[in-house]
């Protein structure tokens, strides 16, 4: 009974803790404002608040891979949580730039523990098809950091402060990390675990970085992705900081945005029964294209008109939706090295590509809509560009 109840708990369990962990970007969002006042941060500052992060959950990966395939799933999971739960009391306790940031790039590097053995772990327990749907039903649960963290964040700030923010994400994966512990399973039984060879992880990593079809969609993946993470860093400060909405707005059009997201998800299921997997991509592809292209046009012609961007922007997150659980599995699926290789290389350059957007959105972001919109229409082109390529060497 305990060997079937674990893996139909488990995806739902590591979702919890996925919740915490995004929540830890998400939530504190519409507190980036007081975060400033009360720490003198500048815009800048802020918003590196969110890089760090980003560049602490690419930061360890491809470490997190050999570890979890060297030990086993469940000791890089728990031991990643807990040591992200303690950054995360620390950054509710920081009283300076300097420990906020150091605890943010702690918070981040913990990230991959659950990335890479987790997501191991879901590619492991089921097949094809039933993975792509899982994926898609636990990235329509984890969107709901993404599109109510904000509004989430906007309601603890009338009784609290951003501080509180934090200690009620550290509340939440404490006792995600609590149940984890006891239903978790193990897919990496010590049979199948051998001691790490570094010229052997070196070539394994070196086939999959020279699979051109593994780099290619995860190209059109990571692209997209960056969009996304555009939109996320330098979204609360426009609609507060520029437009001069309160924080409960901002939650509100979050929640918008990724309601599509969690939308496409829902659809995800059905068109699987109906479509081959390269089909759902290309379409999902093409909408999101759309909105890409949409939020670009709108920035040029109707610049202080927010409510139509952020119309294109739900569009984006709709169509993403639609493909990213397909291609995920799909680039997992084009290489047959070693699972925890695959899910650490996948998971270290798709962090990356959030680090990028993060950046981007860093250095560019100026207060107008246009400074987000170019980004993310950019961003959606090469996508299509690298999913043509894909599919011409796949011919």
């Amino acid at each position: 009974m305990t060997a079937k109840i674990k893996p139909l708990l488990f995806p739902f369990l590591l979702v919890l803790y996925e919740i915490a962990t995004y929540l830890s970007n998400d939530m504190y969002l519409p507190a980036l404002p007081d975060m400033m006042r009360e720490l003198n941060l500048s815009m800048k500052q802020a918003q590196w608040t969110l890089t760090t992060w980003f560049v602490g959950s690419a930061s360890l990966p491809l470490v997190m891979g050999v570890i979890s395939d060297r030990y086993g799933r469940r000791l890089v999971l728990l031991t990643g949580g807990v040591i992200y739960t303690l950054a995360t009391v620390v950054c509710a306790l920081t009283t300076n730039a300097n420990s906020l940031l150091a605890a943010r790039f702690v918070e981040g590097a913990a990230i991959p523990s659950m990335m890479v053995a987790g997501y191991a772990c879901i590619h492991e327990l089921y097949e094809q098809k039933e993975a792509i749907r899982i994926l898609a039903l636990m990235s329509s649960i984890t969107v709901l950091a993404p599109a109510l963290g904000p509004l989430l964040g906007s309601i603890v700030l009338y009784f609290s402060s951003w501080r509180g923010i934090f200690w009620i994400i550290a509340a939440w994966a404490a006792l995600a990390i609590f149940f984890l512990n006891k239903w978790m399973p193990e897919t990496h039984p010590p049979e199948k675990r051998h001691p790490v060879h570094f010229g052997t992880l070196f070539k394994q990593y070196w086939r999959i970085l020279t699979n051109k079809t593994f780099m290619l969609l995860l190209l059109v993946l990571g692209f997209t992705f960056m969009g996304f993470i555009v939109w996320i860093t330098a979204g609360p400060l426009l609609v507060i900081e520029s437009f001069h909405y309160s924080p409960l707005v901002f939650g509100l059009i979050q929640a918008e945005v990724f309601a599509a997201y969690i939308l496409g998800n829902h659809w995800v299921k059905y068109l699987l029964e109906w479509v081959e997997v390269k089909s759902l991509i290309l379409g999902g592809l093409g909408i999101t294209l759309c909105g890409g292209l949409l939020a670009l046009l709108f920035a040029i012609v109707f610049p202080d008109k927010l409510v139509l961007f952020v119309i294109a922007m739900t569009i984006y997150s709709f169509g993403s939706a639609l493909c990213f659980a397909p291609l995920n599995r799909s680039i997992i699926e084009a290489s047959e090295e070693p699972m925890g290789v695959r899910v650490a290389l996948f998971t270290v350059l798709w962090t990356g590509f959030a680090v990028l957007g993060s950046l981007i959105a860093s250095l560019f972001f100026n207060g107008a809509i246009l400074s987000i919109a170019l980004p993310v229409a950019v961003a959606i082109v090469i996508s299509c560009l690298c999913m043509v390529a894909a599919m011409l060497r796949g011919s």
